[in-house]
């Protein structure tokens, strides 16, 4: 299954720009901004494709981390609804072979990650192994990835709606967390309903969402149901790189649009990369690619996926569309 052209444009667009007004993103694309903004309402009331955030490197000192889970036999069900209410447990894809689930857990440091997650995982009873990697450098995260249903001269027009983060650290303000649990579920959010939520005036809330953004303090993304995608394949790699190859093998899978992570990693591999592909014979041609690029590189395990059942705090339906229920972190 493949969303029409148009609504694959739209999506392209608010990937590059998540905020962009219709009024802009009409400019850009050539098309009335009502027509947008009606397609997007339906989109997002539909459940297939929603603009949602998360804490930036910079307002996370940071510890993402990847956990393997296998069940005791017929506790699966059990065990993934007690695992979806975990906050920090932000992703959870159904595996094919080795483990049951695989989590990307994101905590505000290695403690919390050691104290509290890894803890309480692991003394659910129906839960009978673990394999923790944590992540040592994030190379690529998932709001980089894009469609190609743009061309590159509207790209281009739509990028200037979307100035690239400074990087520089940012202050975070006092509401943080209630302005984060409002951009969790809509990314789009106004000012005026940021204010609210956080008791700050409209004028303020705008300025401290400009500065969040800009500094890196909050990444904005505009996800998608992968079964609407056109790429309903999913697949991650564990590899094994000789450390002065990292460069060489992280530009290599930069030249995939669709990849949504790349990281390197503590444990018996130290890269895992993970990418929407449109059939699974692709799978063999970004092996062969990334061999030839990376002399030296050892490819551990490829592991496709079944399906995912939470997307950065989103509950998913089988189909990979948003239920319309989110787990939000607290501070």
């Amino acid at each position: 299954m493949e969303l029409p052209n148009l609504d694959l444009e739209l999506i392209h667009a608010l990937q590059i720009a998540p905020r962009a007004t219709w009024s802009q993103l009409g400019t850009a694309l050539g098309r009335n901004p009502t027509t947008l903004a009606t397609r997007w309402d339906r989109l997002s009331s539909e459940g297939l494709a929603w603009v949602t955030a998360n804490r930036g490197p910079s307002a996370l000192q940071g510890c993402y981390s990847f956990i393997g889970i296998e069940c005791r036999p017929g506790s699966r069900a059990k065990v993934l609804a007690r695992l979806c209410a975990i906050p920090e447990v932000a992703t959870i894809d159904e595996a094919a072979r080795t483990w049951d689930f695989r989590l990307t857990v994101i905590t505000r440091d290695y403690q919390q990650l050691t104290r509290e997650i890894l803890p309480l995982v692991r003394k659910d009873t129906d839960i009978v192994r673990t394999h923790l990697a944590v992540v040592t450098r994030m190379a690529v995260m998932a709001h980089q990835w894009r469609l190609d249903a743009l061309n590159p001269a509207q790209q281009s027009r739509v990028a200037e709606f979307h100035p690239a983060a400074t990087r520089l650290p940012g202050v975070t303000p006092p509401n943080f967390d209630q302005m984060m649990e409002v951009l969790v579920r809509n990314g789009r959010a106004s000012a005026a309903e940021i204010a609210q939520a956080t008791g700050s005036h409209p004028t303020t809330s705008a300025r401290q969402l400009s500065q969040a953004i800009d500094t890196g303090l909050v990444v904005l993304r505009c996800e998608l149901a992968q079964d609407y995608s056109g790429y309903p394949v999913a697949c991650q790699w564990y590899a094994r790189v000789p450390p002065d190859k990292f460069n060489e093998a992280e530009n290599y899978l930069r030249t995939y649009r669709t990849l949504r992570l790349c990281a390197f990693t503590s444990g018996d591999t130290n890269l895992t990369f993970y990418l929407w592909l449109r059939h699974p014979g692709e799978i063999h041609d970004v092996e062969a690619g990334l061999q030839a690029a990376v002399p030296g590189i050892q490819i551990v395990e490829s592991e496709v996926g079944v399906r995912p059942h939470k997307r950065m705090g989103w509950i998913l339906t089988e189909d990979s569309r948003v239920t319309g229920e989110v787990v939000v972190p607290k501070s």
